[in-house]
């Protein structure tokens, strides 16, 4: 909790507003389809989570992220009591700890879309619980609770009834255990294909049908699942980073030593013996842990790997301490030195997302739930309550960053009115007349960075532009901008201010003021660094002034900012040809 600080805790963000959309506005609360999902039937994670919590998400974001911290704290609790009558407090409290203590783990606090993980997570440990105390009916009664809330907990019908006993304990009537595992899983399994026909439940991203991932080997998804895993045990990310080496050359030696250990000292097989039960067991859940991820390959999100590490924490535990007492410990040591060096929440929203390998892991997903934020608040904000069928517009999003308003569905959640909807600033610009209520603009280098356009300084703006580069009719354009400027009242929107900065530079410069024009275009500059009329205009008077290497370096820039200008890339490959003069010679141009 402490390591995700700093992040926006509980915003709502992407698949949260098609579970909230469904539960919240729809008001279909029954469990037979997929609540909002159109790829898998969890009623308990969809249907019953939002439903229970739905408004809290949208009043109280930061309560989310407590009650999934309080949640998994539970579930951890449950394994350490379940462990206790055969191990040691300590030793218990390191086994219990083990899925907790990773980067990955962050993730689930700050989602509400986590509980997906959390849910079957809490109750296969309440069913694992009750196993050791030999509560059949709680036990399997917590199974399908697990397995409503996420298929994953297949992995604990499929171990529950090999829980290893403590020491001295009457033999349990495993059959007996096994055949109840396999109905409670016989009656999820057809309700749930049952769901999947009738609701069109279909895998995301068409992984069933996608040629590319059908060929791919079965044995290339597990070792990608199992390698993946592990990574995200030590709190690593799949591209290479600083601290990789050390943490897992930290990890190896201590598994290393272990390994020496057990094979040199009878007194460390025979403590071995004693737990060997638990160490198969819990490999056994990794291993098959790893064997549900291979559907999903290859979109990776190490927040899956909670379940997991359930079980590899309590194989590695009893091993590592029968080998030798100190070496649990310093693994802990080692993983929570890493989840230390693990980077704190991203300060802000980045123009690109942070890539690290992963789909979606904690800088991603922050910089998405800043994002909601932002713009949920300067909506409400300045428009508290909106006339149905109110359109807003969107211009300059982040990138990679549209999908996680989830169409419209973010406004009807915020507003409760399904008739609202977004509209891109290139569907505006064609047809103009569109009643749009404001512009939401994303700030890059901006404090706050989520501005609003108002609407008719927009239009002014368009029509300055269509004055100065369809009609060339100066004067008209000078004027509109100036009209756009007047009409703006979020003076925090740079980027849209750069713009009429740029313009008014570009009026000047043609009116015959060139050193004002420079001026203004600095000007716009400062508030925009990406303005293309700016940058153009200070180009061509670089130019004009035999400074072609400034000229070249600004129109680089530009191209880099926008491919697809084609007059930037003219005058550049222009500049680029000119002989270029001796060293200290006088410059050559047109």
């Amino acid at each position: 909790m402490l390591r995700s600080l700093g992040a926006p805790l509980g915003e709502a963000v992407a698949d949260d507003f098609d579970f909230l959309h469904h539960a919240l506005l729809e008001g279909r609360h029954g469990v037979f389809d997929g609540g909002g999902s159109l790829a898998f039937w969890r009623p308990f994670a969809h249907q019953g989570y939002f439903s229970l919590v739905g408004r809290l998400v949208l009043a109280h974001p930061g309560a989310i992220a407590a009650l999934h911290t309080a949640l998994l704290g539970a579930g951890s609790l449950l394994i350490y009591r379940m462990l206790r009558p055969s191990w040691p407090g300590h030793l218990a409290a390191i086994a219990a700890s083990f899925p907790l203590i990773a980067e990955s783990a962050r993730t689930l606090i700050t989602w509400p879309a986590e509980m997906v993980e959390i849910g079957p997570f809490l109750f296969s440990a309440l069913a694992l619980h009750e196993a050791s105390r030999r509560r059949m009916g709680t036990a399997l009664g917590s199974l399908l609770a697990a397995l409503l809330f996420k298929e994953v907990a297949m992995v604990t019908a499929l171990m529950l009834p090999w829980v290893p006993q403590a020491t001295g304990e009457a033999r349990r009537p495993r059959a007996r255990w096994i055949l109840g595992s396999a109905i409670v899983v016989a009656v999820w399994g057809i309700a749930y294909l049952l769901v999947r026909r009738h609701a069109g439940l279909a895998l995301p991203h068409h992984l069933e049908t996608d040629p590319a991932m059908l060929h791919t080997s079965l044995v290339a998804r597990l070792k990608w699942a199992t390698w993946n895993s592990v990574l995200a045990v030590f709190s690593l990310e799949l591209m290479a980073g600083r601290w990789d080496l050390w943490i897992l050359g930290g990890a190896a030696a201590i598994v290393l030593v272990a390994g020496a250990r057990l094979a040199r000292s009878p007194r460390a097989r025979a403590c071995f013996a004693h737990r060997a039960g638990w160490t198969w067991w819990g490999l056994a859940w990794f291993a098959l842990s790893c064997g549900v991820l291979v559907p999903i390959f290859p979109i990776w999100a190490p927040a899956r790997t909670l379940f997991g590490s359930v079980g590899l924490g309590v194989a590695l535990a009893a091993a590592l301490d029968a080998a030798l007492p100190a070496l649990a410990p310093l693994l802990l040591g080692v993983r929570l030195a890493a989840l230390v060096a693990s980077p704190p929440a991203p300060p802000g929203i980045t123009s690109t997302p942070p890539e690290r390998g992963a789909f979606a892991d904690f800088p991603k997903v922050t910089r998405l739930q800043r994002l909601m934020r932002e713009t949920r608040q300067t909506l409400l904000r300045e428009y508290p309550n909106l006339p149905r069928g109110a359109m807003i517009g969107q211009q300059n999003m982040p990138m990679a960053a549209e999908y996680a308003f989830e169409g419209s569905r973010a406004l009807h959640v915020w507003y409760r009115d399904t008739t609202m909807r977004w509209v891109r600033y290139e569907d505006f610009a064609r047809a103009r007349e569109l009643p749009l209520t404001t512009i939401v603009q994303y700030e890059e280098f901006s404090s706050p960075q989520i501005a609003l356009i108002d609407i008719d300084a927009m239009r002014e703006l368009l029509r300055a532009q269509d004055a100065i580069n369809r009609d060339h009719d100066v004067l008209a354009a000078r004027a509109a901008i100036e009209r756009a400027d007047s009409l703006q009242t979020d003076r925090d929107a740079r980027a849209f201010l750069g713009k009429i900065a740029g313009i008014r530079a570009v009026c000047l410069y043609r009116l015959g003021d060139p050193v004002a024009g420079e001026r203004e275009a600095s000007r716009a500059m400062t508030l925009w660094h990406a303005n293309p009329e700016a940058r153009m205009l200070l180009a061509a008077s670089w130019a004009s002034r035999g400074d072609f290497p400034r000229a070249m370096a600004a129109l680089e820039t530009l191209v880099a900012l926008e491919p697809t200008n084609r007059v930037a890339r003219v005058i550049l490959d222009r500049l680029q040809s000119l002989p270029r003069p001796p060293p200290g010679g006088p410059p050559s141009g047109p």
